[in-house]
This record gives structure tokens, C-alpha cells and sequence, in this order.
């Protein structure tokens, strides 16, 4: 964990979080929500999006335009489901200007070539050129 973040839980929950109290049932109905999300299966919809780097924002706006049902009331499931492809080292992260970007490394290339083929193609024709243009600057 980055320097930065530690203590963060604590600090919050003694400011920002202070005078906010959860029923069991509030519990109950958010630990609900979480379990309806398969973490995995939106992994799947969300490697594809992944051709190039985006934010988790962006990934949410992607699957809302795309339709996906599943996170309507339920976005966190998105950064869950990206920080658990991050942990098995689908993605890779990094930060620019205040942003957390999302790419796919090269175990989540070799998994999205498996599961969508012609995704993955795009993707490595895309990460050629790239490699040849910024080359020959």
C-alpha cells in the first residue's frame, strides 16, 4: 500500500464517516448487491474495453453505454473487478495527473486472446504500430 493511504480508513472514519451509522439491514442489502456481481464475468466484459488505457470512470461509462445491467446501481463492482485483475495480473495500473489508468499486461493480453480473438488481434496490430511510429521520431 502507497505511504500515502495509510491511515486513510481511520482518518475517514473518524471525520468524514463520524455521524454515519449502518443498520444490519443496510448491511444486508449492500452485501446483496456484491454478491450478485460475478467479479470474474465482469472481468470478462471489462478486458475487452481494454485495447488502450482508460480509467475506471471511462470503464464505467463503456459498460453503461454498452448496456451491461449488472452494475446500474452498482458501479464499485467495476473497480472490484479491476483490482482483482490487477492482483492476478491481468492489468497493470499507473497514475497521471491525479488519474488511475487501467491497461491490459501481458497476462491479460494472452486471456483476452483466448476468451475474444478478434479483440486481441486490433490490439496487437494497434501496440505494432505504435511501437513502429513512435520509433522513427
Amino acid at each position: 500500500m502507497e505511504e500515502r493511504l495509510k491511515g486513510l480508513k481511520k482518518a475517514m472514519k473518524n471525520t468524514t464517516f463520524e455521524h454515519l451509522q449502518f443498520s444490519e439491514v443496510h448491511r444486508q442489502k449492500v452485501n446483496d448487491q456484491i454478491k450478485q456481481i460475478s467479479p470474474v464475468a465482469l472481468t470478462e466484459e471489462i478486458l475487452p474495453l481494454l485495447v488502450e488505457s482508460k480509467t475506471g470512470s471511462e470503464l464505467v461509462e463503456l459498460l453503461h453505454v454498452r448496456g451491461e445491467k449488472s452494475i446500474r446501481f452498482n458501479e464499485g463492482a467495476v473497480y472490484t473487478s479491476l483490482h482483482l485483475a490487477e492482483q492476478n495480473g491481468e492489468l497493470e495500473s499507473f497514475w497521471t495527473e491525479g488519474e488511475k489508468y487501467y491497461r491490459l499486461s501481458k497476462k491479460g493480453l494472452k486471456l483476452l486472446q483466448k476468451k475474444h480473438p478478434s479483440t486481441a488481434a486490433r490490439f496487437s496490430l494497434r501496440q505494432l504500430f505504435h511501437e513502429v511510429t513512435t520509433d522513427e521520431y
